[in-house]
């Protein structure tokens, strides 16, 4: 078992080479951890700024801890807010966008990366 808390946990550029802006990762779970099949990360997502356009081979699981923002996937725009839950399937094409004055706080659970 490992524990440990999120404002210990180092801030790192989210994406390099992406068109983003504000956004910064915290991993919260990876291999080096033990995790052997799944992987955290806590995306953090300035106010007025974005995530890039992507789309991932698998699954993903998002937790809003913080903040008010929008995803945009499968042609929909839809508001998110602290507490609300979002499943993106594997292959759909998506974007996070902070709405609000405060960080939009995102817990994202995906498979561990080999």
């Amino acid at each position: 078992m490992k524990v440990r808390n999120y404002h210990r946990v180092e801030t790192r550029n989210a994406f390099h080479h992406e068109d983003c802006i504000g956004c910064t990762v915290r991993v919260g779970i990876s291999v080096e951890d033990g995790a052997t099949q799944l992987a955290m990360r806590i995306l953090e997502i300035d106010p007025e700024g974005y995530s890039p356009k992507r789309k991932k081979p698998h699954e993903q699981a998002i937790y809003v801890a913080k903040g008010n923002g929008v995803v945009e996937a499968a042609g929909k725009s839809v508001p998110l807010g602290k507490d609300d839950i979002v499943f993106l399937p594997r292959d759909q094409e998506y974007q996070f966008r902070n709405s609000g004055n405060e960080t939009l706080t995102l817990v994202i659970t995906i498979p561990q990366e080999e």
